[in-house]
């Protein structure tokens, strides 16, 4: 029977996804510029006052290099589990990859 998806679990899947990215990150200097591209895009939808964690966003990813963005969505910090929700890097796994990260879940 699968495994219910609380809070905690749907946390955990997310880290799982990040490392995942940080790790493709570290290789493909291109993340990066889709990253800034969803969160351009994401801001300019939300019209004259884009959402505070899009502005956090944009310091993470204008202060930091592309190593230490990498490390900061491998982490367990506070702010990069509450970042994961809103991450501009959403989106850049293959669909088997989700579905393999989400059957390790649901397994337990």
């Amino acid at each position: 029977m699968p495994r219910k998806w609380d809070h905690q679990t749907i946390d955990r899947s997310n880290e799982a996804v990040d490392h995942l990215i940080a790790e493709r990150l570290r290789r493909d200097p291109d993340l990066l510029r889709a990253a800034r591209s969803n969160l351009r895009r994401w801001m300019e939808a939300d019209g004259l006052t884009p959402r505070p964690v899009f502005l956090e966003w944009v310091g993470i990813l204008d202060r930091l290099t592309r190593d230490e963005i990498a490390s900061f969505l491998a982490s367990d910090t506070p702010m990069a589990r509450r970042l994961r929700q809103s991450s501009p890097f959403r989106g850049f796994l293959t669909s088997d990859e989700i579905r393999h990260i989400r059957e390790v879940y649901e397994e337990g």
